[in-house]
């Protein structure tokens, strides 16, 4: 456990030590203290429904791909491979590096809902389709290093995997009878926010339904992503 938190402790000096980090999460905070202040004076209300669901989503996978640029840099320094013959393990290693931004962004996802109060839900409604949500994080974290060669192709892969994530945000603005929609259920954070609108609309076991289907595809993206992650490692 001690050799996991070093590694973890490593990861955050080495995250915030050019401030990007840093200058993310302020700009974070101060989203959203302005949702919340623009919400509370009634401003725009046409627009905080739709406001709320797209910057809930957008900002997972960039957490993402910090952590995972920082591994793609270790890989380049030669630290990667001088963990890899550390005693702590590779899975271990693996699952402390998804949970750090996870973590970051689950904290962040519900400190955004209720300082907003765009979308009134219950805590139970918001925490699976949330939690799918959050899976971008740990996908974009372990597919970036495990397919990219270099930091060129670590930055096209991203806006691929990013824009897999965000069109899910296309579901917000077309029919709900739309012929062409259930092309957005090839991405499971279409299915996540099919969930949230389920939920809204008081439709809770078709909430639960989505939301839980949208947990399983994210989670076998996840679950793909971490085998590609640990074969590469091991080559």
């Amino acid at each position: 456990m001690k050799r996991v938190l070093n590694v973890i402790r490593h990861d955050i000096v080495s995250i915030t030590r050019d401030s990007v980090m840093v200058n993310i999460v302020v700009m974070l905070l101060v989203l959203a203290a302005a949702a919340a202040t623009l919400r509370h004076m009634g401003l725009y209300p046409e627009w905080w429904h739709n406001t709320q669901l797209l910057l809930l989503l957008c900002y997972m996978p960039g957490m993402g791909y910090l952590f995972a640029m920082l591994i793609v840099d270790e890989m380049d320094s030669g630290v990667n491979q001088a963990l890899l013959v550390s005693p702590a393990s590779a899975m271990a290693v693996l699952c402390a590096r998804v949970a750090l931004p996870t973590a970051f962004v689950l904290i962040y996802a519900f400190a955004f809902i209720y300082s907003a109060q765009a979308i009134d839900l219950p805590f139970h409604h918001w925490l699976l389709p949330v939690l799918t949500l959050s899976m971008s994080v740990a996908w974009v974290t372990l597919l970036v290093p495990a397919i990219s060669r270099d930091k060129v192709q670590a930055l096209g892969l991203f806006k691929i995997l990013n824009l897999y994530t965000a069109i899910a945000t296309v579901g917000l603005f077309i029919p709900q009878d739309a012929w062409y929609r259930p092309v957005l259920w090839l991405t499971p954070a279409s299915w996540s926010l099919n969930g949230i609108e389920a939920f809204i609309a008081s439709q809770e076991a078709a909430g639960y339904a989505w939301s839980f289907g949208g947990l399983l595809f994210f989670g076998a993206l996840v679950a793909h992503a971490a085998w590609l992650y640990l074969r590469r490692q091991a080559q």
